[in-house]
């Protein structure tokens, strides 16, 4: 499925500033990520497919990339159509000449070890990173405690439980908020490393969403736990202690990511 072809009722690139919590989102039937998902889904029912295979995910992977590689193939093709006019060996000249000095410019200065997306979000060393990590830790354990006082709440047979919606939007934006930080920390770093002030935008932008998906989080959070909290489920103590420690990951995170508050999301904010 190329984007290309759907132009015409998709959003183009509105994946990029979700938060991929697809069930509570209004535009899945204009986005492509949503409907590629979809497709591979029944696929996998068609064929009787385990989707958590490993084989069955090594061969979707080959065949989405070949997918991929065919639509850059047939977007190339077209490209060159529409450039006729030039010569073929004056075209692929000066094509050489541009890759060589891209290839110059890029590796210029390489990339140490522990400037890699990778090993630099892993040994990040940050209180607020330490203190999401324990948001979504301490909340999996509450959330044990109160599956065992009200197991009838969180029946897969009641799903429209209020105590099962309110743990729903915890158990989805707690780890959220933690990948988030650490991403925000890492697009802060790359955008410091910027030279090129195209890749500097981009940069920029990169940084804005994943912090502002990180504070919708962070707010929705507080306003979940607060809910819980005005329910008097007999835990009164660790539904503070949450509160309480959301609450901090918000006023360090605003110190930190300011422009989060007022960054607006096309379609979302």
């Amino acid at each position: 499925m190329n984007e290309l072809n759907y132009m015409h009722e998709n959003i183009f690139g509105i994946y990029n500033y979700c938060d991929r919590w697809c069930e509570k989102c209004s535009y899945t039937n204009r986005c492509l990520l949503f409907k590629q998902e979809a497709e591979r889904e029944i696929k996998y029912i068609l064929r009787d497919e385990d989707k958590n295979d490993s084989e069955t995910f090594v061969k979707d992977l080959e065949n989405y990339l070949k997918e991929t590689f065919d639509d850059i193939s047939k977007f190339l093709d077209e490209e060159d159509e529409d450039y006729e006019e030039f010569e073929k060996d004056d075209f692929d000249e000066e094509k050489e000449d541009e890759e060589d000095d891209f290839e110059k410019e890029f590796f210029k200065e390489q990339i140490s070890d522990d400037e890699r997306p990778s090993t630099f979000l892993k040994n990040a060393d940050n209180h607020l990173i330490s203190l999401s990590e324990k948001l979504f830790k301490d909340f999996y354990k509450y959330y044990d405690m109160l599956k065992s006082k009200y197991p009838d709440e969180f029946d897969e047979k009641n799903p429209k439980s209020i105590l099962q919606q309110n743990f729903d939007t915890l158990g989805w934006y707690t780890p959220q908020i933690h990948v988030k930080i650490r991403m925000s920390y890492w697009n802060k770093h790359k955008l410091s490393k910027s030279k090129d002030s195209e890749i500097a935008e981009i940069d920029e932008e990169m940084l804005n969403v994943s912090a502002r998906i990180a504070f919708v989080g962070i707010e929705n959070c507080i306003n979940t736990l607060n809910n819980l909290l005005q329910q008097k489920l007999g835990l009164e103590s660790e539904t503070i202690s949450l509160l309480s420690t959301t609450k901090q990951i918000k006023e360090r995170f605003v110190e930190e990511f300011p422009f989060a508050l007022t960054y607006k999301r096309p379609y979302f904010d």
